[in-house]
């Protein structure tokens, strides 16, 4: 593939509003790997192909998907290979556009080898992702489009120097209706773009992003919960020796973020393992370990930038977290995590528990499992459960919609447990 390198000045760019309001930082991109080059060049192509309206139509029907949540994510390599629109079932507009790129030479500006394009984008499994595009914006008024390109090299040099970092991608901002070629716009420099910016401005990000490698059969599905049928009988609580003679299903029905916990401008994907206290075992640096013996009956559970930006509750479409949690049984452990793409920092998290009534909290760092990030783990004892639940103790974070459900908060994660008697 032909590598175009990026050169500067100080004229000014008509299609480019950089404010101290955007908090957008100027940056040069010297030094910059191929594979980079290679990713910036196919994103300005890309924005090319979505001057075609039909195109551009495509793109946002793709966010219709139950799968992607209202959020646009579109695989470019699958694209590519059904030449089709995955929504309609027809003709790939985007496809055409992108095979059709050399014929515009007028509008391109230069030759574009079209087939090493195509092959990069295959070959590098190259996705795009616009995080509020279609849920924010009205196809019919879109006229210029922010087109950036997000790298795991860029985000791991960035969380190793600022673990709270997050997240933003390197773009330049082209007008839809314009006929300016894309080797003027090659000669723009780059501005950084965040949650902030693609709010209010129209924006569409081009990388190699991570699949969800959790397998099906790592997850409590709703066929394991089929046969479970609550009897009825009123959940009571304790005795006054803090005994429980039931057992009890536990269920959390839905969860929310507070905000975006995943670097921009990925979505979040939740994980959630639950096992009795002695099944997470605390090794000596009091790092929780997640055994076999934990079942996770959330793996891979997707909330949009969107809805972590407004708080949205999310039901979590699982039976259950404990299918019976015994009168003997040990304090139950949450442990919560997210995708946060390989890289290793640590956190913090409080682990509660009472005994007789009384309660402990200590500092624990948490671990990491394959390439999830944890971020909160909490242990919950069962007669202090029954008792908040029954008498409606709020915990400081409200209740869940009009019930009476107290919220437990797991760092930056919210939920609420219901429980029924079997």
């Amino acid at each position: 593939m032909i590598v175009f390198c990026f050169t500067f000045s100080c004229v000014e760019q008509s299609e480019v509003s950089i404010s101290e309001s955007s908090k957008l930082i100027q940056m040069k991109i010297a030094g910059i790997s191929d594979y980079e080059k290679n990713l910036a060049k196919a994103s300005l192509y890309f924005g090319e192909v979505l001057k075609d309206p039909y195109a551009l139509g495509e793109l946002f029907s793709s966010a219709t998907s139950n799968a992607n949540s209202g959020s646009i994510k579109l695989n470019l390599k699958t694209l590519l290979e059904n030449s089709e629109d995955p929504s309609f079932r027809k003709k790939s507009a985007i496809v055409a556009g992108l095979k059709n790129l050399d014929i515009k030479n007028g509008r391109i500006g230069s030759p574009l080898a079209n087939n090493e394009l195509i092959d990069f984008l295959k070959e590098n499994n190259i996705s795009v992702t616009a995080p509020y595009l279609a849920e924010d914006f009205k196809l019919d008024e879109v006229n210029e489009l922010t087109v950036s390109w997000w790298t795991a090299e860029y985000e791991v040099e960035n969380l190793e120097k600022d673990e709270s970092w997050a997240g933003a991608t390197k773009a330049v901002k082209i007008n839809l209706n314009s006929n300016i070629s894309v080797g003027d716009v090659f000669e723009r420099e780059p501005f950084l773009v965040d949650d902030e910016w693609a709010m209010t401005n129209p924006t569409v990000v081009l990388g190699r992003f991570q699949e969800n490698t959790i397998s099906d059969n790592e997850v409590i599905n709703d066929a394991m919960g089929s046969n479970l049928r609550a009897n009825g009988s009123p959940v009571q609580l304790c005795d006054a020796n803090n005994r429980s003679a039931q057992n009890i299903l536990v269920k959390i029905p839905a969860i929310r973020l507070e905000e975006n916990i995943a670097p921009w401008p990925k979505d979040n994907f939740i994980y959630l393992w639950v096992g009795a206290a002695g099944e997470v075992k605390m090794n000596s640096d009091n790092v929780p370990t997640i055994t076999a013996d934990v079942n996770m009956p959330l793996g891979g559970f997707e909330i949009t930038r969107k809805e972590a930006r407004i708080q949205r509750w999310l039901n979590t479409s699982i039976p259950f977290i404990i299918s019976s949690w015994k009168p003997d049984a040990d304090n139950m452990v949450l442990v919560w995590g997210y995708d946060k793409n390989r890289v290793d920092i640590d956190y913090t998290a409080g682990l509660k528990g009472t005994k007789n009534g009384v309660s402990a909290e200590l500092s624990t760092k948490i671990a990491v499992r394959k390439e999830i990030k944890l971020i909160a783990s909490l242990a919950f004892d069962k007669c202090y459960t029954l008792h908040n639940n029954l008498n409606k103790v709020n915990q400081g974070y409200g209740y869940y919609g009009n019930t009476k459900f107290p919220i437990y908060a797991f760092d930056k994660l919210r939920a609420y447990f219901t429980l029924e008697t079997l």
